[in-house]
């Protein structure tokens, strides 16, 4: 008899994604919470929830470049503030913020400048969060965390 006749049957749980969702971290970029019509430091815009997608904690100077599509429209890099712990920043900005921590559980809020509300219903919005993962060893090596979701306007502020 072979080895292979010996090994125990291992089957995975019927539901894996239900299983996830309770014990694991859901890795997308886009948080699937609703886009949130706001004004920020006196401009229109919008608000989306984003997750850091690594493995571990980075600093923001660890953050290459944010990129988003909403309904197909490309957003110009000076349309986005990236949001934490209540502090905004434009992307360029992000290199030299080696000492201010995204935490993995911690989301965060893109705010994009926009030429008037987001109207009712679903909107599709494409993200692309592009780090640099310092805990890598060998070299420099960059990331390319792609994320797509349909999200619907919230009525809330």
């Amino acid at each position: 008899m072979d080895q292979a006749s010996h090994r125990p049957e291992f089957s995975l749980p019927v539901n894996i994604s239900a299983l996830q969702k309770r014990v694991g971290k859901d890795r997308e970029f886009l948080c699937s919470e609703a886009i949130r019509n706001t004004v920020h430091d006196g401009k229109h815009g919008f608000l989306l929830k984003v997750r850091l997608t690594s493995y571990r904690s980075l600093p923001l100077s660890c953050i290459e470049n944010i990129e988003l599509k909403i309904d197909g429209k490309e957003v110009k890099q000076e349309q986005i503030t990236f949001i934490l712990n209540g502090y905004g920043h434009k992307v360029g900005e992000l290199a030299k913020l080696s000492h201010n921590w995204w935490f993995i559980l911690d989301t965060a809020d893109v705010f994009v400048e926009w030429h008037e509300p987001l109207p009712a219903g679903e909107h599709l919005v494409d993200g692309l969060l592009v780090t640099v993962e310092p805990y890598v060893s060998g070299g420099r090596f960059t990331f390319f965390y792609p994320s797509q979701k349909r999200l619907s306007v919230s009525d809330e502020l």
